[in-house]
């Protein structure tokens, strides 16, 4: 297997992961602190093996996009970290899971109205299957103990912000030419601090959070595998890979984060849940299954 897709496909498991602890960890730990030491400590061991590796370069290292790596650390980083780990805690880890799925769909529609690439009938269908199944999913008689309407809403706010970092990386503007362990380090730092005022005011209003022995194992995972080194190995990969082909690979997190919450959580899953989770995936393998279509036609025509 190419080396490239061994990364691609390690950093997707591994965020495939990520529910299960997040759920120990925040049981403890609430979730803007979680988040900002989360990022705060992959930053801390990532920096420094950035600079090292930067100042051994033989070749003159190209100036830090400051700027435009706060914009992308805003979107991909604070403002998804936000919005997904804020809706975790108020929901169950598979509807959590169900919703994540629906990132292929945005990422169809606002590339359509952002890069302006053409969105065909077929594809619409799609989004509709996907639109209708987070709808069934999210919008439920009553809510259970597991169940939150309004974080399975910032759930799926975490995927459309993400959809939008995921389009700015389309349109680079020099974040391609510094390494990935740097873009990856400094994304994390400045998504920390854009953090640390609703941490400050959190640690205010209810006080230090508590350590166990799962909460810190859980965290310690979350903070070296599926943020670390998922993200490094996420990042590395695409210097070879296209993100329209990466993208696809991400389909997959959302199957690895429902099948760890069933077995780990004991969480279930309603008709309602198992309906709506069949319209999201319909609609993500339709639009999938139409954009291979047209990338083997364009590769025939050339």
């Amino acid at each position: 297997m190419n080396r490239a897709y061994a990364m691609l496909i390690g950093s997707v498991f591994l965020w495939g992961l990520t529910v299960v602890p997040m759920k120990w960890t925040l049981e403890t730990i609430q979730p803007f602190t979680l988040m900002f030491l989360r990022l705060l400590l992959a930053s801390i061991f990532l920096l420094p093996f950035a600079f090292i590796r930067r100042r051994r370069s033989p070749i003159q290292p190209a100036p830090i996009p400051w700027l435009r790596i706060a914009m992308l650390s805003l979107t991909g980083v604070s403002g998804y970290f936000w919005l997904n780990t804020y809706g975790i805690s108020l929901t169950s880890g598979v509807n959590a899971s169900i919703i994540s799925a629906t990132l292929p769909l945005f990422t169809l529609l606002l590339a359509a109205f952002y890069l302006k690439e053409q969105i065909l009938l077929t594809q619409w269908i799609g989004l509709a299957l996907g639109i209708g199944g987070v709808l069934l999913i999210t919008i439920q008689p009553q809510a259970t103990g597991q169940h939150s309407f309004w974080g399975d809403f910032l759930v799926l706010a975490s995927q459309l912000i993400w959809t939008v970092y995921i389009v700015q990386l389309k349109r680079p503007r020099g974040e391609e030419k510094i390494s990935s362990e740097m873009f990856t380090a400094l994304s994390f730092f400045l998504g920390s601090l854009m953090l640390l005022p609703f941490a400050l005011w959190e640690i205010g209003r209810f006080g230090l959070p508590t350590v166990s022995g799962k909460s810190l194992a859980s965290f310690l995972f979350l903070v070296f595998c599926c943020t670390m080194l998922a993200y490094l190995l996420w990042n590395k990969a695409l210097e070879t890979i296209a993100a329209s082909k990466a993208g696809i690979y991400l389909n997959a997190i959302p199957l690895f984060n429902v099948l760890t919450a069933i077995l780990l959580l004991n969480e279930q899953m309603s008709w309602r849940t198992v309906l709506g989770g069949s319209f999201v995936l319909a609609g993500v393998v339709w639009a999938e299954r139409r954009k291979s279509a047209e990338m083997q036609a364009a590769v025939k025509a050339e």
